[in-house]
């Protein structure tokens, strides 16, 4: 990606990074490890470089992932009652269908609704069965 320097070889086919490149290496690892790309890392040392890494761009992005990161954890708060709901219908169904002749019991989908900000609400309906 560009990130780095390109090192010098040393005799033995090693090759040597200078400090500049410990520190840039460093710092990739830092801003990986907060979930940039390295891509979005290159993106953004090849914008500053000349000026160095300004405190302002750095806030900024980081700001940017923050709010990356806020959107996932809605996102997996709303699946986690997704699947709470799911485990407690099935649980339901798992008891009344205890209570019911093998023909009559329900199987197939979940009946679960979308909700809104709460999230989804498992949704219960009552069948009739018809016996023939």
């Amino acid at each position: 990606h560009g990130l780095i320097p390109p090192a010098r070889r040393l005799p033995s086919g090693y090759r040597d990074y200078d400090e500049s490149a410990v520190e840039i290496l460093k710092i990739v690892l830092q801003a990986q490890s907060f979930g940039f790309t390295l891509e979005e890392i290159s993106d953004g040392f090849l914008e500053s470089q000349g000026k160095g890494l300004r405190c302002d761009d750095i806030i900024k992005r980081l700001n940017g992932k923050l709010q990356e990161l806020d959107r996932h954890l809605e996102q997996v708060q709303i699946l986690r009652t997704q699947l709470t709901n799911a485990v407690a219908e099935l649980e339901a169904r798992r008891a009344d269908n205890q209570k019911l002749d093998a023909r009559a019991r329900r199987h197939g989908l979940l009946a679960l609704e979308q909700g809104g900000a709460a999230g989804p609400k498992p949704v219960r309906q009552a069948r009739k069965i018809a016996r023939v």
